[in-house]
């Protein structure tokens, strides 16, 4: 809840200087009231103990320390107050991690205090902020994210009976030599096949193409209560 005093604010960042210099300039906006500082997580924590800001603008890199930590904690609390990343980082993927994770906004540290000011009002008016020119990369990004789950939607409809049997074998730990065994097939054939798969798939890695497997739904064959052929019965080469 806002003092009647002004909007009150907790800064955590590591340079301690950076962050005097701007507390001392929000201190003197109108609508702002107390502005608080931290260097690190542990004292942010006992700042929080002590009394609930409105907004946190929070550094990514705290020194050894990760803004993410605290980032989560806050946000697990009931009415938590709101998050501003600030952070010396364009990078549009920790970006988006950080507004998945719940944060409120992110903003360069090199940001002018009135774009500063004026999205602190804009997050307690409950929107997100995202500065201009983050949001090409930011979209871009996550347009990117887009494309590739629509590719790998069909993947595994896509495969050929021996492809998923291949496939299988290795989502169940097997090697390609117990994959050759298991499905009556030379060893080249398991290469190639697995070959296609990372082709198909856009992994560089059996193990890669393991994980990737498994997020679609792909199962093992114990797991799959003996669907993938067992004896050489199954589906053809």
């Amino acid at each position: 809840m806002r003092e009647s005093s002004g909007v009150a604010i907790l800064l955590v960042d590591d340079h301690r200087v950076f962050a005097e210099a701007l507390a001392g300039l929000l201190a003197t906006e109108p609508g702002i009231g107390h502005v608080g500082t931290a260097s690190n997580l542990t004292a942010a924590r006992k700042l929080l103990g002590s009394g609930r800001p409105d907004v946190i603008l929070l550094d990514l890199s705290l020194a050894e320390e990760s803004g993410f930590d605290l980032l989560a904690e806050v946000l697990a609390e009931p009415d938590p107050p709101a998050v501003i990343m600030l952070s010396g980082s364009t990078d549009p993927r920790l970006i988006v991690q950080a507004i998945d994770a719940g944060a409120r906004g992110w903003l360069a540290k090199t940001t002018r205090l009135p774009t500063l000011v004026a999205a602190i009002w804009q997050v307690l008016d409950g929107h997100l902020y995202l500065a201009p020119a983050t949001l090409g990369p930011v979209l871009s990004h996550l347009l990117g994210d887009l494309r590739r789950q629509r590719a790998a939607a069909g993947f595994v409809d896509r495969l050929t009976p021996r492809e998923l049997d291949v496939l299988r074998c290795l989502v169940s730990g097997m090697t390609r030599a117990e994959a050759a065994d298991y499905l009556f097939l030379s060893t080249n054939t398991v290469r190639t096949h697995i070959q296609s798969l990372l082709r198909r798939s856009e992994q560089h890695s059996a193990l890669a193409l393991v994980a990737f497997a498994r997020s679609h739904g792909v199962t093992g064959i114990d797991e799959n209560d003996g669907s993938v052929m067992t004896n050489g019965r199954g589906s053809s080469s």
